[in-house]
């Protein structure tokens, strides 16, 4: 399977630097106008299968990245992690890192553990891995799941943190899944 990963499009919580999880925030026009230019290189793609986080972020997302060339496929097990009490603050009021060591797998603030979130995302891939075995799946969702992925195919930092890496908005990444 070739397996194409993108984060949505930005919402007026991403430009304010919120912490934005299982909120429902839609996408600003900053966003629409991105995924747009985007969309073209989605279309040589060639994708057989769109499957997209339920919020509505990454669902508007995919559907101006495919238009209506195929149906778009929502899962439960791809939402942005939840980030309890720190939904809506300002990144920079929060201490959010220790929420992404695997070791420590803390809920502090009332944050879904790593290690459940991971569990669910890995859930998902492994789904996906055997019913679209020789396809292109494009999956659009957020930042946080897209981190987990790449941690997921490749390998988790030694020392449990999985906070090394930083998700841009938009970016297409290709992963070959065997």
């Amino acid at each position: 399977m070739i397996l194409y990963v993108v984060r949505h499009g930005k919402t007026v919580w991403n430009l304010e630097h919120r912490v934005q999880g299982t909120t429902d925030i839609e996408l600003c026009e900053e966003g629409r106008v991105a995924a747009k230019e985007l969309s073209d290189e989605v279309k040589h793609l060639h994708v057989d299968v769109v499957i997209s986080s339920p919020l509505s972020r990454a669902r508007e997302t995919a559907k101006i990245l495919i238009g209506d060339t195929l149906p778009i496929n929502t899962d439960d097990r791809i939402k942005e992690r939840d980030w309890g009490l720190n939904e809506g603050m300002l990144l920079d009021e929060v201490d959010r890192w220790d929420c992404w060591d695997v070791i420590l797998n803390t809920n502090v603030q009332n944050v879904e553990r790593i290690q459940d979130f991971m569990s669910r995302v890995s859930e998902f891939l492994e789904e996906i891995k055997v019913r679209y075995e020789n396809q292109k799946v494009l999956v659009v969702t957020h930042s946080a799941v897209v981190r987990v992925i790449h941690y997921l195919l490749g390998t988790i930092p030694e020392d449990g943190n999985l906070s090394r890496i930083t998700i841009p908005n938009l970016r297409i990444i290709e992963y070959e899944v065997k």
